[in-house]
């Protein structure tokens, strides 16, 4: 897919903030006032951008408002992340669902493999995850442990003083063990927002082409 220019860049990533944030469609004219633009060079922008893939752009006519959907829009899957032992299972894109009002452009999707976060996470389930750090100990987050290795498991701190010296990664599963990890050595890539599962998982997916 052609690169878009960084006018182009700026009105694809703001076009696709509103949405995610409505669900519905800027208005054009809004649109390009905002960002300081005319609308006849806006909508020129929109049909690079058709034309390099990132969305459709269908004219109506002199006097018309232009039908502007984006293509490839929603909540990425990132591949797989496991729920049992530490494996580094981070990928690129597999999907998107189709997520989206309400929904932050740091949000992101992983496939749960293996147990460890059963009964509550399962084996096969979607989870959403967003791009922040935990509030507070004992949420759910994936973690990155020494540059590598990646896991879904509650995350609790325990601190000296005010220093955080060690992070446990705690299964809800009793029958897989706890692990303490130096902090230092721990990076979190998400904060656990919700899941899909089952037949769920199909009715949002769609795939990357």
């Amino acid at each position: 897919m052609e690169k878009p220019s960084t006018m182009q860049r700026k009105i694809y990533e703001r076009l696709s903030e509103l949405f995610m944030r409505s669900g519905e469609m800027p208005n054009l004219s809004d649109l390009a006032r905002e960002i300081g633009i005319t609308y006849m060079t806006l909508q020129q922008h929109l049909k690079a951008l058709a034309k390099k893939g990132y969305l459709s752009f269908e004219s109506r006519g002199r006097g018309r408002t232009p039908i502007v959907r984006i293509m490839r829009l929603g909540i990425p899957i990132l591949g797989s992340i496991t729920a049992g032992s530490l494996e580094d299972r981070l990928q690129e894109p597999e999907g998107f669902l189709a997520l989206y009002g309400g929904v932050s452009q740091d949000s992101f999707a992983l496939r749960v493999e293996g147990e460890s976060m059963s009964d509550l996470i399962q084996d096969s389930d979607v989870v959403i995850l967003q791009k922040q750090q935990p509030r507070r100990s004992g949420e759910i987050c994936a973690v990155c442990v020494s540059g590598s290795e990646t896991t879904l498991k509650y995350v609790d701190w325990q601190t000296s003083g005010k220093a955080q010296h060690e992070v446990i990664l705690r299964p809800h599963n009793p029958d897989f063990p706890t692990v303490s990890v130096p902090a230092s050595e721990v990076e979190i890539n998400g904060l656990y927002q919700g899941l899909l599962r089952g037949e769920l998982i199909n009715t949002f997916y769609r795939d990357v082409n």
